[in-house]
């Protein structure tokens, strides 16, 4: 969809398509509000990126100055105790964005981010980013909106993991991921992935062994099906009612 040229974050403004960057940045979540030439102010200030299978895009601490939006490949947010173990923030692919909250505060990284496959992504440097906000008060109250949005979303999902049962956390989160890829609907839906059954279950904030446990019971009610690689919702409806 956009010409993506190797490089690092210390390389110069890659030259990209500006009028496939606009639309892509468009269909995005953070700058889905803005006008075609706020788009195409944005579009001026990116930088490229490429990322390979499990590679570590930022490590939590580190020092926060880009903002990511995805392009292509999926990337996992992930915070990490003491003991090693991993809790799973988010998984997010094309068009989501990350890093936002370094970039605007310019404090440490909350968490780290890793590619799950090969990732495509193109960075705003705080630097540009907050001379573009400054030249443009407009655009920062519309991403004002987006990140409040975003932020909302993060309570209900805390507030998901610490009220709800086992089933209804997982039925949650399936719930979600359908409503990302066929928003309103109901219709059954394939939801593909590439995450182990340990990555699930951190995001569903479970063990491995009672998160397949669940998903059997779900797919033996057919709520849903099971294949590699993804997973059919076939009624959102019923599969509402296991939220509790």
């Amino acid at each position: 969809m956009i010409l993506i040229l190797s490089g690092s974050e210390d390389v110069g403004q890659a030259m990209m398509n500006i009028e496939k960057l606009t639309a892509f940045f468009k269909k995005g979540s953070l700058f889905s509000n803005l006008t075609e030439q706020e788009l195409n102010q944005l579009a001026q200030i990116v930088r490229e990126r490429k990322f390979d299978r499990n590679q570590v895009i930022f490590y939590e601490g580190d020092l926060g100055g880009s903002l990511y939006v995805i392009v292509s490949g999926t990337v996992k947010i992930v915070i990490m105790a003491d003991d090693g173990r991993e809790h799973i923030l988010g998984l997010l692919d094309e068009g989501n964005f990350f890093g936002e909250i370094s970039l605007i505060d310019g404090e440490p990284r909350s968490a780290t981010a890793i590619a799950l496959d090969k990732v495509n992504i193109v960075m705003i440097s705080r630097e540009d980013f907050v001379r573009l906000l400054r030249e443009n008060p407009e655009i920062s109250l519309k991403i004002m909106q987006t990140l409040c949005d975003r932020l909302r979303r993060t309570d209900k999902h805390v507030e998901t993991l610490a009220f709800l049962s086992a089933p209804g956390r997982v039925a949650q989160v399936l719930l979600n991921w359908a409503e990302n890829h066929a928003p309103g609907q109901d219709k059954a839906i394939d939801i593909p992935h590439k995450m182990t059954r340990q990555e699930f279950a951190s995001i569903a904030g479970t063990s491995r062994e009672t998160l397949t446990r669940v998903l059997m019971d779900f797919q033996d009610d057919e709520l849903i099906q099971l294949e590699k690689n993804k997973i059919v919702i076939n009624d959102r409806k019923q599969l509402r009612e296991k939220v509790v």
